[in-house]
């Protein structure tokens, strides 16, 4: 999708992905993660989401990518906390605490501006994209990771054929091509969403809807 796409959604305050509550799988698995207090995890496409307050509050350093300028303003006024800004490049850093927001469009981060990243929480952003813009974003997160260094990856799967994206459908079969030199793939958690998400059924989608998080970890 085009950078306007999710500009123009977020200034119409168009964000039926965005959760108001912590998502639960990160809850139920970051500890796969094995981070310790002031390590540092990537969170990319990452909107105003909860689950940023809730990992720095587990001590971690936490940088965040969003294009959003409305997303990361909400996001500091919704928690209430102050924050500096600074620039770097093409994007605008926000801080608070072990918070860091760069504004901006993630496929312009160069991995020589990054600290050292110890794991990459990616919530739905894989699935946020058309099929080529996926392997571009892989080969980009593959940059920024060292040898060790795990994910926490989210998709959905679902017929592509029913119902145009985002969010887009993503089978393991995409993420062994795109993955699957680097990483061992993991299932941890797999269900049925097909009726919770029904947003989605008015959108054309008829037969099933499963969401699947997936632990990626060095061979």
């Amino acid at each position: 999708m085009e950078i306007s796409y999710w500009t123009s959604r977020w200034k119409k305050n168009k964000i039926g992905w965005h959760m108001q509550e912590v998502y639960p799988p990160l809850v139920s698995y970051w500890n796969r993660l094995e981070l310790n207090a002031g390590d540092c995890i990537l969170v990319p496409l990452c909107g105003k989401s909860k689950d940023l307050g809730w990992l720095a509050r587990k001590g971690v350093k936490v940088l965040g990518v969003e294009v959003s300028k409305v997303a990361v303003n909400q996001f500091f006024s919704e928690m209430k906390m102050a924050y500096t800004k600074k620039k770097s490049g093409a994007f605008t850093i926000y801080e608070s605490g072990n918070i860091q927001l760069w504004q901006g469009d993630f496929f312009k981060l160069k991995p020589s501006r990054l600290p050292s990243i110890d794991a990459i929480y990616d919530k739905a952003a894989l699935v946020a994209l058309p099929l080529k813009k996926r392997r571009e974003y892989a080969q980009l997160v593959l940059q920024y990771c060292s040898p060790s260094t795990p994910m926490l990856v989210s998709t959905f799967e679902y017929p592509q054929d029913e119902m145009s994206g985002p969010p887009f459908s993503v089978f393991r079969d995409e993420l062994e091509e795109l993955y699957g030199n680097r990483f061992n793939i993991e299932l941890l958690h797999e269900e049925s969403v097909f009726e919770k998400l029904s947003k989605f059924q008015r959108r054309g989608l008829a037969s099933y809807l499963r969401e699947k998080i997936y632990l990626l970890e060095a061979e």
